[in-house]
């Protein structure tokens, strides 16, 4: 469980201010924006329980800033890839406000939110997708060279090598752990510690600054793969009973 207040300036549009959410893993979290300035973030893993922590987490960060929903000019959202529960959570949540409040609304992927501030030859972003696959993305400067896309947690050391060549790879994200770098040797570094652990609101909300709003009816989660959808069982016999 962590509270923070920090500042920092970005690029800002006077006079703004911004509510960014993201709650594609385990780490809810939500950070406040004016006029380009971080006020405040709050982070809690959580697990699977976003449902039940993320309003009244958004609700006390406001009641702090002496905020209400109306203040915010423009709402952040992490898009995933993630959790599916989690992901449609933050989704749901921010276009409702959206809606209810007129507001202007980004979505940002939780790869990019997780690598953003880091720079090398080759950035990737890796993020647990669980059935032992990894969410991954890699970067070259501004040109994404590889995903978003899910790989067996043990081809992805392999995969990577290919896109890098000889370049030096800085992966962030703590799932970086579960992966075999040996294929890469010295050339990879691992930043795994906060806030390049898991998304964090902070980084949503930074680069959502940065860009145009979107058409809020339009913007939806990105999955990656498929979310998992268990069928009714059906009668597999015309004139079966059911």
């Amino acid at each position: 469980m962590r509270a923070s207040v920090a500042a920092g300036k970005v690029a800002h549009e006077e006079g703004m201010r911004l509510a960014a959410i993201d709650t594609s893993t385990q780490l809810g979290s939500v950070a406040l924006f004016e006029d380009g300035v971080l006020l405040a973030e709050d982070a809690h893993r959580v697990s699977n329980a976003h449902g039940e922590s993320l309003l009244p987490m958004m609700s006390a960060l406001f009641e702090r800033a002496g905020w209400t929903a109306r203040d915010v000019t423009r709402w952040a959202v992490g898009v995933g890839p993630g959790s599916f529960t989690g992901i449609r959570i933050a989704v749901a949540t921010a276009k409702g406000i959206v809606l209810a409040t007129g507001a202007e609304l980004v979505g940002v992927t939780s790869l990019d939110a997780l690598a953003f501030g880091l720079t090398g030859e080759l950035v990737v972003s890796l993020i647990g997708a669980g059935k032992g696959e990894l969410f991954v993305q890699a970067r070259r400067g501004e040109a994404r060279v590889l995903g978003p896309m899910h790989l067996r947690t043990g081809h992805v050391g392999a995969r990577l090598a290919e896109v890098a060549g000889g370049a030096r790879v800085v992966v962030a994200g703590e799932a970086a752990l579960e992966v075999d770098w040996s294929v890469l040797g010295e050339r990879v570094e691992l930043v795994v510690h906060p806030p390049h652990d898991l998304p964090h609101a902070s980084a949503v909300g930074r680069i959502a600054l940065g860009r145009p709003a979107e058409d809020a009816d339009a913007l939806e989660p990105v999955y990656v793969r498929p979310p998992d959808i268990t069928m009714p069982a059906v009668a597999t016999r015309r004139g079966t009973a059911g």
